[in-house]
């Protein structure tokens, strides 16, 4: 967090996710993809904004997989559940 961000928190009055008067259970709400503050929320509400990874998909990007860490990742995608049966294959 910012020191703009730890004088937004303290200072917030109101939940941002529902508008309701916050009191004793105000949590750090932060995006969980990139790591951002967004606000000063009730705790249940911010468990409820929770990315469930089974159920939320999360879009994933290679780039460049020519090197050892490459290597590391296909090998592991190769030892998973899902690709089992199927061989990968990199040109």
């Amino acid at each position: 967090m910012t020191a703009t961000d730890r004088k937004a928190f303290h200072g917030a009055t109101g939940c941002y996710i529902c508008g309701g008067e916050l009191g004793n259970d105000r949590v750090r709400d932060h995006c969980h993809i990139t790591g951002r503050y967004r606000g000063a929320a009730h705790n249940v509400r911010n468990l409820k904004l929770r990315i469930y990874p089974n159920e939320t998909k999360v879009p994933v990007v290679f780039h460049n997989l020519r090197g050892y860490d490459g290597h590391l990742i296909r090998s592991a995608l190769g030892k998973s559940e899902t690709t089992e049966d199927k061989k990968i294959c990199c040109i």
